[in-house]
């Protein structure tokens, strides 16, 4: 028998109501529930508070416009124009804040409260070798005294840096060890995490320590658990961030592959999971040209909410759709703004069921 168009939607209305299989629909999740934190709905833009033109580059404005505002609970703090430790710790104890003071008005007028600070870009007078500042790279200071004095600093003056993740995509082995945004050796990084847990320990700061990030691709994966597994201290960490960048919502769950662009999530997980770790941050999150609609950021954000991954900080609020950033220029589609915010609304819930939908957001069933 062939159905009208109108009655084919009738159709797969009322089978929507039982078996949600029919029509283009599934369950992707159905169970005793997956709590929400309350600071769910992160993202992270470089220009966010500074917008400059990359006229030679893959777009023509580089962040969204400056009346573009966005709600969202908490930030990740890498590679925000002026918001690095070498712009702002001019001299060994001397701070200038003005673009820390010129951000925090922003962001606390979306409702930002949390802010993650990645370790990155330490002053020239830290740094023991060359540095690519441009690349956003950290190394381990000269002396453990100069990270004790910025972490101090920085979290004294505001309060809303709750997390501090170690470092950016630490070793890249798959596309080579100078690419990687950690410039020094494994040994090195622990001794950064160290200083870090034991300033922590020292200061009586009351935030979570995130491990160092990893592309969540490929040998990235094994190569970060192995270091995991011989540093003795890993347990210490409140976070494991992977960037599982291309991956997308419908594909969240499955192993590595094609399918997944071979980004690793439950290889990950189930990593972590062995060694007693947990939980999984995705701490940058991006794209592929021209894959973002509406919808895929909020899809995505449900689907690695309940396949394990706490928190997801989109990276790049705005571009042309050229790069892997593209979250579908959201300070001109009202769609993609809206999006982001309905992640935000997700904090603090529980997530009880999650149906597909064949155009725009998936079914969330919650309660508070």
């Amino acid at each position: 028998m062939r159905l009208s168009p109108l009655a084919r939607v009738a159709l797969c209305a009322t089978l929507a109501l039982g078996a949600f299989t029919a029509c283009g629909q599934r369950v992707v999740y159905e169970g005793p529930g997956v709590e929400v934190p309350l600071d769910f709905g992160c993202w992270h833009d470089v220009g966010y508070v500074v917008n400059w033109p990359r006229v030679g580059g893959q777009d023509l404005y580089h962040g969204p416009d400056p009346s573009f505002s966005v709600r969202g609970h908490r930030v990740r703090l890498y590679g925000m124009n002026g918001l690095e430790w070498k712009t702002t710790e001019t001299a060994p104890g001397v701070f200038d804040w003005k673009h820390w003071d010129a951000a925090l008005t922003k962001l606390r007028r979306t409702g930002v409260r949390h802010l993650t600070l990645n370790l990155y870009n330490p002053p020239e007078f830290a740094i023991r070798t060359s540095h690519d500042y441009a690349g956003w790279r950290m190394q381990l200071p000269k002396d453990r005294a100069m990270l004790e004095r910025w972490l101090e600093a920085v979290t004294r003056r505001y309060p809303e840096v709750d997390a501090i993740e170690v470092a950016n995509e630490v070793f890249t082995p798959k596309i080579g060890r100078e690419h990687s945004f950690f410039i020094g050796t494994a040994e090195e990084l622990a001794t950064l995490a160290d200083w870090t847990l034991d300033w922590r320990r020292k200061s009586g700061w009351k935030g979570k320590v995130w491990a160092p990030s990893i592309p969540g691709f490929g040998e990235n994966i094994p190569t970060m658990l192995d270091w995991l597994r011989r540093y003795p201290r890993a347990k210490e960490f409140d976070a494991f961030p992977l960037h599982l960048y291309h991956l997308m919502p419908e594909h969240v769950g499955k192993r590595m592959g094609r399918d997944t662009v071979w980004s690793g999530l439950v290889e990950f997980r189930e990593g972590l999971a062995e060694l007693g770790l947990g939980p999984m941050i995705d701490s940058e999150k991006g794209f592929k040209p021209g894959t973002v609609r509406e919808g895929t950021i909020y899809n995505y954000a449900v689907a690695s909410l309940v396949n394990g991954v706490q928190q997801t900080c989109f990276f790049m609020l705005g571009s042309y759709g050229k790069d892997e950033t593209n979250l579908g220029q959201p300070f001109r589609n009202a769609w993609a703004k809206a999006d982001l915010e309905a992640v935000a609304d997700l904090a603090g819930k529980t997530i009880l069921k999650v149906v597909t939908t064949e155009t725009g957001r998936w079914e969330v069933t919650t309660r508070p």
